[in-house]
């Protein structure tokens, strides 16, 4: 079963371009281990908004624990520590999303000739 995560992180003032050096090595042992990142996003981190934003996959639960124990990822605890004020990771459902329905036409306008016949 897919699984499906929303990722939020906050950098320490000042560390927001090591926060996104940090995830860029981090984005590559997910990659590594089967994630598709579906979306990296950038906030401008004001009124207590994260600087980044992620939705990613991974292929089952055993894809996520292998990358969630590998041990590059342990050592880098230090780093992690260091740029992360706060983090918060989401578990998502995928809901359908309905298709898009066909614009309504207003009616057409007749002539007034055409409506007193």
């Amino acid at each position: 079963m897919i699984i499906s995560c929303c990722v939020l992180f906050w950098a320490h003032p000042g560390l927001e371009a090591d926060l996104s050096r940090y995830i860029d090595t981090v984005v590559d042992l997910e990659i590594e281990h089967g994630a598709t990142v579906r979306y990296r996003g950038l906030t401008d981190a004001t009124d207590d908004q994260p600087l980044e934003v992620h939705i990613l996959e991974f292929p089952n639960e055993d894809m996520l624990s292998n990358f969630m124990g590998d041990e590059r990822r342990v050592t880098m605890d230090p780093e992690r520590q260091r740029v992360i004020a706060k983090i918060e990771i989401m578990q998502l459902t995928r809901q359908p999303v309905p298709a898009p329905r066909a614009p309504e036409l207003p009616e057409p306008e007749l002539p007034e000739s055409e409506l007193t016949r």
